[in-house]
């Protein structure tokens, strides 16, 4: 009995020091999406103030705003997935236990990744499209690859985050494990 006793401890002493870093990494990546937000309102502000005090419009400014946007946007749904922080319509969730809500999970994880997954392609088929045309943004001259690769990686990310997301919901449904926050 005492050598079961301290495997168990064992086992939530790992998943403790994972849920720390798991924790940590998290706040970093809110942290650094946060400064780049904040990046984006300092070039706004760069940005306007140039072009109504001083009549110098910054080339490329309202650009560069945009594709960072749309990249901290993409990772940032990439961090919501993950967290199951996005914003859903809850009210089944709410009042479901045990295995139906690791079906329900089950359910959302196929959905995500057979939709993200769609995206991911069309995404692919879009960027070699344009790649090819050699198509280019007009005040950066920055490859237009690389704005509308911020949407490959980010429905990428989001489809392998729901793959793995899916694997570790079907186990939990198959062991009927208890949920994050319940006691066993």
């Amino acid at each position: 009995m005492a050598a079961m006793t301290g495997k168990g401890h064992e086992g939530n002493a790992q998943r403790s020091t994972l849920a720390r870093l798991g924790g940590s990494v998290n706040g970093l990546l809110q942290t650094l999406l946060g400064l780049t937000l904040l990046f984006v309102v300092a070039v706004n502000f760069v940005n306007a103030t140039s072009r109504y005090l001083l009549g110098i419009s910054p080339v490329g400014a309202d650009e560069l705003m945009v594709y960072v946007v749309i990249w901290t946007v993409m990772i940032a749904a990439i961090l919501s997935l993950i967290l199951r922080s996005h914003i859903n319509v809850n009210l089944l969730p709410l009042y479901t236990r045990g295995r139906l809500l690791h079906l329900l999970h089950v359910i959302h994880d196929l959905a995500a990744v057979f939709a993200c997954g769609y995206a991911t392609y069309a995404s692919w088929l879009f960027i070699g499209r344009i790649a090819k045309l050699g198509v280019t943004s007009m005040g950066l001259g920055l490859p237009m690859t690389v704005p509308h690769g911020a949407l490959l990686a980010g429905f990428g990310g989001l489809t392998v985050a729901a793959a793995f997301m899916l694997a570790r919901d079907c186990v939990a449904l198959i062991r009927n494990a208890p949920h994050v926050g319940e006691q066993p």
